[in-house]
């Protein structure tokens, strides 16, 4: 589901404290129960599991991941990570792989930890999945400072579904989630990481931003969907698409609904003129670390 975008990924890991206290605030108590069915598990059977109120329910990308999970399990095996775990519906659904062992989330906000806790339990997968409390890859708690050492060069995959970073080009977040799992990956580990289709060649760079490295493809995709600016979220990373390409990023891809490509740009404009949203793709890539840089 994400780690909380309250946060920036150029953050330096030393500031655990302050930037915990930006996700602890007063939330409603009132929780959704979404039932993700066996075929968007890709086979992996029904997950239910509880959304803290202040989270979105299983959003599109999340269902874009559960999917690449079920249909490419032959992908995952032994020991894995789930970074920035959510509700931790993506590590159960992993766990439910009989190859799987063991599932470590790793989450900066407090109450997802303890709901994806309990969401491992309610779906008969506690005995290997764990959650903990971390920023970036660092232990917030230090009890749970022993299970990253215990992964350290022991992970076989890690499996990821960050939200966009803000004020950058948007993959901050994914950046960081990469360059921090090299210490714990092993030798050709695949990486399952959500990115959405308006990044574009981005995409494919994530793989030269962090050497080791290797770019597979598109494991999963959506249809065409809107990249809905009703949400506050969305509409500030839409932002900041824009002002990326206007300081000299190269363009974002976008579709309008006729079919006409748009930029980022071109896509806020088309929105303040008529009010519709762009269209992208929730996408689901495959990467792969080589065990050296």
């Amino acid at each position: 589901m994400g780690m909380g975008t309250s946060l920036r990924a150029d953050s330096s890991p030393t500031h655990v404290a302050p930037r915990l206290l930006k996700v602890l605030r007063d939330r409603p108590n009132v929780l959704a129960m979404p039932l993700i069915t066996i075929e968007e598990t890709g086979g992996l059977g029904s997950i239910q599991v509880e959304v803290p109120a202040h989270r979105p329910s299983i959003t599109a990308a999340s269902r874009v991941c559960l999917l690449g999970i079920g249909r490419h399990r032959s992908l995952l095996a032994g020991t894995g990570i789930d970074w920035g775990t959510g509700s931790g519906c993506l590590a159960i659904a992993a766990a439910r792989i009989p190859e799987v062992d063991r599932v470590v989330g790793i989450e900066i906000d407090p109450d997802d930890v303890a709901v994806a806790n309990r969401n491992a339990e309610r779906n008969g997968v506690a005995d290997s999945v764990t959650v903990i409390l971390g920023d970036l890859y660092e232990a917030v708690l230090p009890a749970d400072r022993y299970v990253l050492v215990e992964l350290s060069g022991n992970c076989d995959f890690m499996i990821a579904n960050p939200p966009a970073s803000t004020g950058n080009d948007g993959l901050g977040f994914r950046r960081a989630a990469r360059q921090g799992a090299t210490r714990f990956l092993g030798e050709g580990a695949p990486v399952l990481m959500q990115v959405s289709y308006q990044y574009g060649a981005r995409i494919q760079r994530l793989a030269v931003d962090e050497p080791g490295y290797t770019y597979e493809g598109v494991l999963e995709t959506t249809d065409w969907v809107p990249f809905d600016l009703d949400r506050e979220d969305l509409a500030g990373h839409l932002r900041d698409y824009v002002d990326d390409e206007t300081s000299g990023g190269s363009p974002y891809t976008f579709q309008d609904h006729d079919g006409t490509s748009l930029t980022a740009t071109e896509a806020l404009s088309v929105a303040d003129e008529t009010g519709r949203s762009p269209l992208s793709k929730w996408q689901r890539h495959l990467f792969r670390w080589s065990g050296q840089k």
